[in-house]
């Protein structure tokens, strides 16, 4: 017999995709008590992401799942597009100051199974073929009606609600917010295959040719990320429709084994009205969804799952007011309308105009080296920032990522008056000799305040200030 589901919990996680797995691990991590749902009996194959940017890795490094997703991924060192003359333009990683200088192609799957693993090894785990059907919000947090495996409705009282279950939230829907935006007339097919082909095998790539556009992104295996634009009625391509997408619009001379998955995608923009209302959040795609040009979707998501994880946490234990809790809309929704609104432009980019006016605007962008920075840090999402103070403080080498608050200080003199300042409170202090101020990094990872290293003494009362004064 399955384990009943309990009566009540703190947090309710509807939906274990990346974004839902990554929010359980984060919660575990932090001692939340929680439960994860999800109406599916197992995993789906039919995934559409498949590369983790930078940024993402960061964020999966706080809760440890970061180095097993990048030994199952293929690290590719820049993104480039292509004609079958040559490259019009590179988007080079390497170049850029973090610990994971490349945009790692990995599966979806894999990314999710490697979730699924961590969150296990902290003590969680995930509840499927379990259907939310009913929402009730009340004083003490909300009412949700579940259906077990079995088809019986079963109640659980939760204090918090999280929505990641995706497009169709039920989450969203039930509880009445409002998902605004516009379906495109671009349909994406996309599929997984085994081959053999003259193009890179370390880059993903975009092919810019007379017959339409082209996306091969390289995995683990031998195996590739296809993804083309193709006419709206299109149906999921077979063996034969991909083998025609790449002799059509890539380099040529491509031997197609095998095809895994395939599917096709219409593209949608909307982003949600408010990405919390009361006791309810949403997360990820059902928050926000765009074109899936750069990749920037299932990125997104992870890190609106740890945004909001440390500060559930520190209302729940009342290290922080209420209030914290919206400022999860006021940054988060701000990013993903910027995501949207540039995955838009890439879709635009590659796919509008002729042929011959597309390679000339990208030779013209590729031969810019400060614009073709400016794009490796925003596809890697190393440019999100909150505010006037919330800049992301990059991970040093000699920093042990973990899920909590840090106050970074550039002297050894700094550092004996900063350990004094924060006795007693969940501060870890690190010495940080490139730095020429202090700053007090959140869990997530983005600068909360900075001082002078002489007025370190003064960042733990800002601290306690700000937790407390949001709302």
């Amino acid at each position: 017999m399955p384990e009943p589901l309990p009566h009540q919990v703190d947090v309710l996680v509807v939906g274990a995709g990346p974004t839902g797995l990554t929010l359980g691990c984060a919660l575990r991590s932090l001692g939340v008590d929680h439960l994860v749902l999800d109406q599916a009996d197992e995993p789906a194959r039919h995934s559409r992401a498949a590369v983790v940017h930078a940024r993402t890795l960061e964020t999966l490094a706080l809760v440890g799942a970061a180095d097993e997703l990048v030994a199952r991924g293929l690290p590719a060192p820049a993104a480039t597009v292509r004609n079958r003359d040559g490259v019009l333009l590179s988007a080079a990683f390497h170049e850029l100051g973090t610990p994971y200088p490349f945009a790692l192609c990995v599966p979806q799957e894999t990314t999710e199974q490697v979730l699924g693993a961590r969150l296990r090894q902290l003590g969680g785990s995930v509840r499927r073929g379990h259907a939310l059907i009913d929402v009730h919000e009340g004083q003490e947090g909300v009412t949700a009606v579940v259906a077990d495996p079995g088809g019986t409705a079963r109640v659980v009282r939760a204090r918090y609600l999280v929505g990641c279950d995706g497009l169709r939230s039920a989450v969203r829907e039930r509880s009445g917010i409002a998902f605004t935006g516009r379906t495109d007339p671009h349909v994406f097919a996309l599929a997984e295959v085994a081959m053999d082909w003259s193009g890179p095998v370390d880059a993903f790539t975009y092919y810019l040719s007379p017959g339409g556009t082209l996306l091969v992104s390289p995995l683990p295996d031998g195996r590739f990320r296809v993804a083309a634009p193709v006419p709206p009625d299109a149906p999921a391509p077979d063996l034969a429709a991909v083998r025609r997408l790449l002799d059509d619009r890539g380099p040529g001379g491509a031997r197609v084994r095998s095809l895994d998955v395939s599917s096709t995608w219409r593209v949608r923009y909307r982003v949600a009205e408010t990405f919390g209302r009361g006791p309810v959040f949403l997360a990820g795609d059902a928050a926000h969804v765009h074109s899936p040009a750069g990749g920037q979707g299932m990125n997104s998501g992870i890190q609106d799952a740890v945004n909001l994880a440390w500060k559930l946490a520190a209302v729940l234990d009342g290290t922080a007011g209420s209030g914290l809790l919206g400022t999860y809309d006021e940054e988060r929704r701000p990013v993903a309308e910027a995501a949207a609104a540039f995955s838009e432009q890439l879709t635009r980019a590659v796919t509008t105009g002729t042929h011959e006016l597309r390679d000339d605007l990208v030779r013209s962008f590729g031969s810019t080296p400060r614009l073709t920075r400016w794009l490796a840090t925003r596809l890697a999402q190393l440019d999100v920032r909150y505010g006037a103070v919330g800049h992301r403080v990059a991970p040093g080498p000699a920093t042990t990522p973990r899920l909590g608050w840090s106050l970074l200080v550039p002297t050894a003199a700094g550092v004996a008056a900063a350990r004094s300042a924060v006795a007693g409170r969940p501060i870890t202090v690190e010495p940080a000799e490139d730095r020429s101020d202090a700053v007090l990094v959140r869990p997530d990872g983005y600068a909360a305040a900075t001082a002078p290293t002489a007025e370190v003494h003064r960042l733990p009362d800002e601290l306690t200030a700000w937790l407390h004064g949001p709302g």
